[in-house]
């Protein structure tokens, strides 16, 4: 990806307390967009690419000292933290004082992270997930509240809330990142799988999604799959997967919001967890 920054004539710094800021931050870099909520319409729309050679924290505190739009008061700050450490725990057995065991159950702990969770209503479970103790540091000390969110979260929030009627087949939903990919299953307005793999090679990515459709017993003509996200090869990755998959479409910006005109100039896709982050407030 590439550097971008739009901004809508109708933003004004003057006025940025009611408006809502929402960011990403990963080793692929440091995004950030604006929403007025009053309109319902994201108004800015910023990327920095990142040296993945130098220090997340450091680039990060370079990104707050460089842009003079993240030196601004905002009603809310969201902040995505991508990772493949998380695990879905349902309500009726979820524990806030046992999130951090529910976590490490499932997954090596790294040292020197911090374990958050969010509710996921539409699924009634809460997402446990893991987010770097420097990065929390400093976002703490950029932002008086920020609220921290996985990236499951906005996608599961946001599709559930979608309420098709009659939705009898099986929605796949695919998130790509560089080391790996989320996977979503949607049928009937539920949620029938969740879960993240290990991309080391471009089979593996076709291996476990080939994988699922076999362990869900799905039909590849009757099944849909939409996929967001970024990898470097996601272009011949997903050319591959329809070798197999007919109905594989990218998916497109969420339509729960509007969005300035000068949101056309700007490839959406990798970003529709980032922009769909106020469904979850």
């Amino acid at each position: 990806m590439t550097n971008f920054s739009v901004v809508d004539d109708t933003f004004d710094p003057g006025v940025t307390s009611s408006y809502f800021l929402s960011i990403q931050i990963s080793l692929d870099g440091f995004s950030f967009c604006t929403l007025d909520p009053v309109r319902n319409k994201y108004i800015q729309f910023q990327h920095i690419q990142f040296d993945k050679s130098l220090p997340l924290n450091q680039q990060v505190e370079e990104s707050f000292l460089k842009n003079e739009k993240l030196n601004l008061p905002y009603k809310k700050t969201l902040v995505l933290m991508p990772t493949n450490k998380s695990t879905l725990v349902p309500s009726a057995l979820f524990e806030q004082s046992k999130r951090e065991q529910w976590l490490k159950f499932c997954h090596q702990m790294p040292e020197d992270h911090l374990v958050f969770y969010n509710k996921i209503k539409m699924a009634d479970a809460y997402n446990v997930f893991a987010v770097p103790k420097p990065i929390h540091d400093l976002l703490f000390r950029q932002f008086p509240d920020p609220l921290f969110f996985h990236q499951y979260t906005p996608v599961i929030e946001s599709n559930l809330a979608i309420n098709i009627s009659g939705r009898e087949k099986t929605l796949l939903f695919i998130n790509l990142a560089n080391n790996y990919f989320d996977l979503f299953a949607f049928k009937n307005n539920n949620l029938k799988l969740c879960n993240s793999y290990s991309i080391k090679t471009e089979n593996d990515f076709i291996y476990f999604t080939l994988f699922v459709f076999e362990q869900l017993k799905l039909q590849p003509a009757d099944t849909e799959i939409l996929i967001s996200g970024y990898h470097t090869n996601g272009d011949e990755m997903i050319r591959h997967l329809r070798k197999y998959i007919r109905k594989v479409k990218q998916v497109s910006i969420p339509h729960h919001f509007q969005y300035s005109h000068m949101f056309r100039e700007i490839n959406n896709q990798p970003f529709y967890n980032l922009l769909s982050l106020p469904v979850c407030v």
